[in-house]
């Protein structure tokens, strides 16, 4: 892990590197504003190309991936980085697509796969925050 302790409102708190992706650039905007607020490093991409190709440049210690993106959706990026990498701690996002598959469905799968955590957009902050402290603490 490259997290490092900071003090927060007379607390120590276990900050991370946590790799967004999202395609929708407003959403990866603000999801790092509220990263960065919580005192984390935040890395973004905006496909799965540019994700894994982050990843294994800069590891991160958490990724927050939404599903249904173009060039390569959020299953197959936990599929190759968790084929190389070992540990990965996932939350899956997604307000469902256009393919016809239900979001439940896309849950199910993304936790077989190895997501410990799955949110529904539109997101609420501090659930996904709750979810990043479990994860990073």
């Amino acid at each position: 892990m490259r997290w490092q302790s900071i003090c927060i409102g007379g607390e120590f708190a276990q900050m991370g590197r946590i790799l967004i992706i999202d395609d929708n650039q407003s959403l990866c905007e603000m999801l790092k504003l509220a990263m960065e607020k919580e005192g984390h490093e935040v890395i973004t991409a905006n496909d799965g190309d540019e994700a894994v190709a982050l990843y294994c440049e800069q590891p991160a210690d958490l990724i927050i991936t939404d599903v249904f993106m173009p060039i390569k959706d959020g299953i197959e990026i936990i599929l190759e980085l968790q084929g190389r990498f070992s540990n990965l701690k996932i939350i899956v996002i997604s307000g469902g697509g256009s393919t016809g598959v239900g979001t439940e469905n896309v849950f199910i799968a993304a936790k077989e796969f190895g997501a410990d955590y799955t949110f529904k957009k539109p997101l609420k902050i501090e659930e996904l925050t709750k979810a990043v402290k479990s994860l990073i603490d």
